[in-house]
C-alpha cells in the first residue's frame, strides 16, 4: 500500500485555523490517516459540474473536500468546514 502526500491549499489552511483546537486535532489526525491509507478509503465523488474531480470525506459534522492526484500520489485538500456551509462554492 502506498502513501499519499497531503497538501493543503491556502483556503484549506485558513479553514483549519478557523476551527476550535479539538476539531483541528481531529481533522489533522484524519488527514494523516487518509494519506497513509488512501488505497483503503471509499472515495465518495461529489455531484455537479463545479465539483468535478472532487471527493468528500467525513470527520464528525465536518467535511474535507479533496482532489486526488493519482499519478503524483498527492491528496490536495481544497476546503475544510462544517457540513452546513462547506459546500458553498469552491
Amino acid at each position: 500500500m502506498s502513501t499519499f502526500r497531503v497538501v493543503l491549499t491556502a483556503e484549506a489552511q485558513s479553514d483549519l485555523r478557523g476551527l476550535d483546537p479539538a476539531t483541528q486535532t481531529r481533522v489533522l489526525d484524519k488527514l494523516e490517516w487518509m494519506g497513509d491509507n488512501a488505497g483503503l478509503l471509499r472515495h465518495q465523488a461529489m455531484q455537479g459540474d463545479e465539483w468535478q474531480g472532487c471527493f468528500k470525506y467525513r470527520v464528525g459534522d465536518y467535511r474535507i473536500i479533496c482532489q486526488m492526484d493519482w499519478p503524483g500520489k498527492r491528496m490536495i485538500v481544497l476546503k475544510i468546514g462544517h457540513r452546513r456551509d462547506v459546500y458553498s462554492g469552491i
